[in-house]
């Protein structure tokens, strides 16, 4: 799922509860929802070596900064809790660019890291449907959360 997404779904969460003791979890169980449904990627589950070899992959990035452009700005003056909440929920996602960079790049041994290993056996495993064309789900469901923020 993009980090627009994530982010958006933290956000809304943050509005609607409101407490951060529970939003902030909330948001964070939010990401391993949104990364269950089908969404954008390859294939395999072959991470990101192999998105970067395709172009659509730049375009959705694209599309993914002005989505968290957008969302900053339907956020702007609602609190620090929206905006941390956005973070947390898109913060198992670190780990998956510091896997790519930290270990694949450096074509270091990814099974002497445990946190690879949690990163491989639970977050890849719930990325079930990850295909190109997933990118029309993201697009619906970024539309829904935004259209959601705006209405809060």
């Amino acid at each position: 799922m993009t980090a627009t997404n994530h982010a958006a779904a933290g956000a809304l969460i943050a509005l609607v509860v409101n407490k951060p003791i529970l939003a902030l979890p909330l948001a964070f169980l939010s990401h391993f929802v949104l990364d269950a449904f089908p969404h954008f990627g390859y294939e395999g589950n072959r991470g990101y070596g192999e998105a970067f070899k395709h172009k659509l992959t730049y375009i959705v990035i694209l599309l993914d900064i002005v989505g968290l452009m957008l969302l900053l700005w339907a956020v702007a003056g609602e609190g620090w809790l929206v905006y941390v909440a956005g973070i947390v929920a898109l913060s198992p996602d670190l780990l998956g660019l510091y896997n790519y960079f930290g270990i694949e790049r450096k074509h270091k041994d990814p099974s002497q890291f445990i946190i690879n290993k949690l990163h491989r056996k639970f977050h890849r495993q719930i990325e079930w449907c990850e295909r190109p064309w997933g990118i029309f789900i993201e697009i619906v469901i970024a539309i829904i959360l935004i259209g959601l923020i705006w209405k809060n």
